[in-house]
């Protein structure tokens, strides 16, 4: 990590009493930061995991999800939608909780996660209306520096950072968990070609309303190929703009439109 994002990370910690580490619940492993983690805890501080958009999954993946969770931490975990407000009450419920366990006046909790995992939606939805509000987008990084939210009397919600590790992560990996959007891509078509591989041919075929026999002998370049056919993006000479196809099938990933 930059030492930057380390510093702004580090004061965070420190001047939280509970810490929650906002995950992607469709991809938590990919979005959990281990080094994080040990410094919550080496600084004692208490440490939830929220795994945010649960309601881009099915009851049995999320089941799935919280099993793999449950097999490899013995941390508390939430499984939220903060953008349907759903599980927003267990967060609250587990943070005043803790505060009355602390016996302190004033109680903070720190938030922290890689960008567009949801945050500053999350925050919104903790503090309610006609509080302190965070600004929101799909464009990975708008959040920057330390925020403060007071949700009530004695109980506030400090924002940090996102937290991007880029020796760890690959390009199509921050794709993946929409802490870089399509314009931040030097490969679009690769890039598509993997998401097509991640999510199955079968779901991006059916989402196109292509003939799933005519498609079933073709691979994942060929299938780019199609759809930008399909959805009339021709270069001259009338072959299909895979290019553009390909930033369009990023774009409907990203805005949870194909999933």
């Amino acid at each position: 990590m930059k030492s930057s994002f380390m510093k702004h990370v580090n004061d965070l910690i420190v001047k939280s009493d509970l810490v929650l580490e906002v995950l992607d619940a469709r991809r938590p492993t990919q979005t959990r930061n281990a080094a994080l983690e040990r410094t919550v805890r080496g600084k004692r501080k208490r440490l939830l995991l929220v795994l945010n958009k649960a309601d881009l999954l099915t009851k049995e993946e999320a089941e799935q999800k919280k099993s793999e969770i449950r097999a490899d931490s013995h941390t508390k975990t939430i499984f939220v939608s903060a953008l349907e407000r759903d599980g927003i009450n267990l967060i609250r419920r587990e943070m005043t909780t803790t505060a009355k366990e602390t016996g302190k006046k004033d109680f903070t909790v720190g938030v922290i996660g890689y960008p567009n995992v949801g945050k500053s939606t999350l925050i919104n939805a903790l503090a309610g209306r006609g509080k302190g509000r965070v600004a929101t987008s799909r464009k990975a990084g708008l959040t920057r520096g330390i925020q403060k939210v007071k949700i009530s009397d004695g109980l506030y919600l400090i924002d940090g950072p996102g937290i991007i590790p880029m020796e760890e992560k690959d390009e199509f990996g921050l794709y993946l968990v929409e802490s870089k959007n399509p314009n931040q891509l030097k490969d679009l078509e690769s890039a598509a070609v993997r998401l097509i591989q991640e999510l199955g041919k079968e779901k991006v075929i059916a989402f196109y309303k292509l003939n799933p026999e005519e498609m079933a002998d073709k691979d994942e370049e060929d299938l780019l190929e199609e759809i930008a056919k399909k959805q009339n993006l021709r270069m001259s000479g009338g072959k299909g703009d895979t290019t553009r196809a390909a930033r369009e099938i990023l774009e409907a990933y990203q805005k949870h439109e194909l999933k």
